[in-house]
């Protein structure tokens, strides 16, 4: 597959996932520079996530497969990352074909070194409501980002009256 077919279908399954996520209820920010390792930030009654967005990818045998490593060519050097919990809260698989989405936490994912094959996500296929916050869960540990810029989540500031 040439480089801007690899392009256009990461953009589709771009559009895709933003579409999804507010459709159910989400708002949307994204980084200015896209090279880095969040591709999306979603928020919903004031829980932040970072997104990393990945296209189902078809292996020779037929398998569908979600990459979840950064593979970067700069300049002749040929780079792998893997993400952490401290990068990004979920990897988002898309499935350009059958417009579903994989959620993905990244205490799952984290498991694997290269890729999923989408057999193994059935449980987070379009899996909305594993990302409701929860009594005593805390997915993302960035939630108080806001709070500490602000004073207050509220947009209060502490000693104004």
């Amino acid at each position: 597959m040439n480089n801007w077919k690899t392009i256009e279908k990461g953009y589709l399954g771009s559009l895709l996932v933003e579409q999804k996520f507010i459709e159910n209820g989400y708002n949307l920010f994204k980084p200015v520079l896209e090279n880095g390792k969040v591709d999306l930030i979603v928020e919903k009654n004031n829980k932040y996530l970072k997104l990393q967005i990945k296209t189902v990818q078809i292996e020779k045998d037929g398998r569908k497969i979600i990459p979840i490593r950064k593979i970067s060519h700069n300049m002749g050097e040929y780079k792998v990352k893997l993400y952490t919990q401290v990068d990004i809260d979920y990897f988002i698989g898309v499935d350009l074909d059958t417009k579903d989405i994989y959620i993905l936490p990244i205490d799952f994912s984290s498991k694997y070194k290269s890729s999923i094959s989408i057999n193994s996500c059935v449980n987070y296929k379009n899996n909305f409501e594993q990302m409701e916050p929860i009594s005593g869960n805390s997915n993302s540990e960035h939630d108080d980002n806001v709070e500490t810029l602000t004073g207050k989540a509220d947009g209060t500031d502490v000693g104004i009256e």
